[in-house]
């Protein structure tokens, strides 16, 4: 029953990492909601917005890499988790950007028997940016001076 997820998720990742805006947005629904820190405007309703966002990431992006870790399937065969190890390289300085990261995804059958993407949510192991990640950053600094571990 996960077959046909696992294979959209495939499907998406592949034209993101050909840098296609229509490879990448096939297999989504039209009102898709996807939710991706990285992005200008990280909550992206529907496909004209997801369109959008990833159009300013590929022309920020040399190249985008998704691998694969682990899959996790919902019981019903609508939704998954998927662990990657993502690499992609910007175009303004070469600079490479290794890091884990997980995609929770929602899919649902069409009316056109179709099954799509309904909702994509991008999850990374790094906490707030801006004054609150400022502020974080002082006070993990404070904590691990005052509170050595063993």
């Amino acid at each position: 029953m996960s077959a046909p997820v696992q294979q959209l998720v495939e499907s998406m990742f592949a034209g993101v990492q050909a840098l296609d805006i229509e490879r990448a947005t096939a297999g989504m629904a039209d009102d898709i909601v996807l939710f991706d820190p990285h992005y200008p405007y990280p909550d992206m309703v529907g496909i004209v917005a997801v369109r959008e966002g990833l159009t300013w990431a590929f022309t920020q992006m040399a190249s985008m890499r998704f691998d694969v870790d682990r899959w996790f399937f919902g019981a019903d065969g609508t939704s998954a988790v998927v662990e990657t190890s993502t690499h992609h390289v910007l175009k303004m300085g070469s600079k490479r950007l290794d890091f884990p990261q997980v995609f929770v995804i929602d899919t649902r059958t069409e009316a056109s028997g179709e099954r799509r993407i309904t909702k994509m949510r991008a999850y990374e192991p790094y906490g707030p940016h801006g004054s609150t990640g400022f502020g974080l950053k002082i006070g993990h600094a404070v904590y691990r001076l005052t509170h050595r571990r063993r």
